[in-house]
């Protein structure tokens, strides 16, 4: 075994300490010649979390291409896990069965090196003396996934895990269980921004690592810049890069993908903690009708020529009455009365759609609770257009004039996943939610017309409100 230089190895030792990697962990690490790099070692740290009752079960690594992600996964799966449980199974996945195997026989080279180990390469199993195993699989189409399920397996890592939609993800997590107990099933997925499964997974595993309210997941964010170990050539390519593919690819930006409406969309730029609003600032709503899919309504404010949007409330199936007591509530919060908004806009269906026994429409059931509503701006490209001016641009230093509480957690999920439409570039492809009520663009709509209402009067002079 090479011997690890002492300075070296002192720096990895206090660097595991304090991302929390176990001594133990860290002794099988150095004794296979693996020198983990400090968002390898936070990835480490948050699968030994796993072991613990209320831990978590699914751990994503994610982000920029390069940043030692795949090292990272089969060396916890292979050095660590496999080598204190016996008689582990994993299954090792990942998309094309060739590119798997090339690359898992790669990794095995470079990490087993030092570990008692025997690879069947036609069959694409790796097998220790101790009984554990790991399973070389992998997926072209998704009904490839089915060859898997039914079967149990104590680890399941999926390499490229955005290549998978919800759906087979959902199925496949099936498959993860014990008899073991002192075992706790767990998923290790790696990934990049992008793919079909790019919204799901930034929903599970990105959202609340923002958020900072991670339970059962936890996600650790790389870039090329965490590895040190990567060469000249392939930083320079990823540095090259520009564009979409440059903001995935190099930079790890959840906030985009390929067919991105809201290209000019920054989290970091956009979001803001929650403050106390002035008595002095006004504040209107606006709310966009569901029943089968979401009712969205917001509040916002302004000053100075900047617009917030301070509170969110997105509920699907309840009845006038039940969102009026939530609005009126939500306005409460923000030390606000309903009737002392400046206005309340909704879509025009609630002035034409009757929902109840009575005969009424939906406006004149929210009147009834205290809620006037009136009818918004409803123009699609001119409402997408003004949302995208006030997200501003960073490249040309035009500052944004649009922030958002962090609280509004549907919206700030939402605005980033809206695409493009292909038969009218400009503007936003219409989209539902789901069975489950996830995803959507009620956020959206009900936000855009809030945007519209702050508009100075001359500037919709030539907007037909349709």
């Amino acid at each position: 075994m090479t011997t690890t230089p002492t300075a070296e190895l002192d720096r990895l030792l206090v660097a595991a300490k304090t991302a929390g990697v176990q001594r133990e962990q860290i002794a099988r690490f150095v004794r296979a010649g693996y020198v983990a790099q400090p968002k390898q070692l936070e990835f480490h740290a948050a699968c030994r979390l796993a072991d613990w009752p209320g831990g978590p079960v699914l751990i994503g690594y994610g982000g920029a291409r390069g940043p030692g992600k795949s090292h990272a996964s089969i060396v916890q799966a292979a050095v660590d896990d496999c080598q204190r449980v016996p008689g582990l199974k994993v299954l090792f996945l990942r998309k094309v069965g060739k590119a798997a195997r090339e690359s898992f026989n790669d990794l095995r080279q470079r990490t087993l090196r030092y570990l008692l180990h025997a690879y069947n390469a036609g069959s694409g199993a790796l097998s220790f003396p101790n009984g554990s195993l790991i399973v070389i699989g992998n997926f072209y189409t998704e009904k490839d996934i089915d060859k898997y399920l039914g079967i149990e397996y104590d680890l399941i890592i999926i390499e490229e895990a955005t290549q998978l939609s919800e759906e087979k993800f959902k199925m496949l997590r099936g498959s993860l269980r014990t008899s073991k107990t002192n075992w706790r099933p767990r998923m290790y997925l790696t990934t990049n921004p992008g793919g079909i499964g790019h919204q799901w997974f930034k929903r599970m595993f990105v959202l609340p690592w923002r958020s900072g309210r991670q339970t059962q997941t936890r996600f650790i964010q790389g870039t090329y810049r965490d590895n040190r170990f990567l060469n000249q050539e392939y930083r320079e390519y990823l540095e090259g890069l520009t564009g979409v593919l440059g903001r995935m690819w190099r930079d790890g930006d959840w906030d985009i993908g390929a067919g991105t409406f809201f290209v000019n969309w920054d989290y970091d730029r956009h979001v803001t903690a929650p403050f106390r609003v002035p008595d002095h600032w006004p504040v209107w709503a606006s709310l966009d009708y569901g029943f089968g899919h979401p009712t969205a309504v917001y509040l916002h404010t302004r000053n100075d020529g900047t617009i917030w949007t301070i509170a969110e409330h997105v509920q699907a199936r309840w009845l006038a009455p039940q969102h009026a007591a939530a609005i009126h509530e939500m306005a409460r919060r923000c030390d606000r009365r309903v009737e002392d908004f400046e206005s309340f806009v909704a879509g025009h269906d609630v002035f034409a759609e009757r929902g109840n026994s009575d005969g009424m429409t939906i406006a004149e059931q929210y009147a009834v609770e205290g809620i006037k509503l009136t009818p918004a701006n409803i123009g699609r490209i001119t409402g997408a257009a003004e949302m995208l001016r006030r997200m501003g641009d960073p490249a040309a230093g035009i500052a944004p004039t649009w922030r958002i509480f962090d609280t509004c957690v549907q919206l700030i999920e939402c605005l980033p996943n809206l695409q493009t439409d292909p038969n009218r570039p400009e503007d936003v492809l219409k989209t539902d939610a789901n069975e489950e009520g996830i995803g959507g663009d009620d956020p959206y709509d009900s936000a855009r017309y809030g945007l519209m209402e702050a508009r100075p009067p001359f500037a919709g002079m030539f907007v037909v409100r349709r």
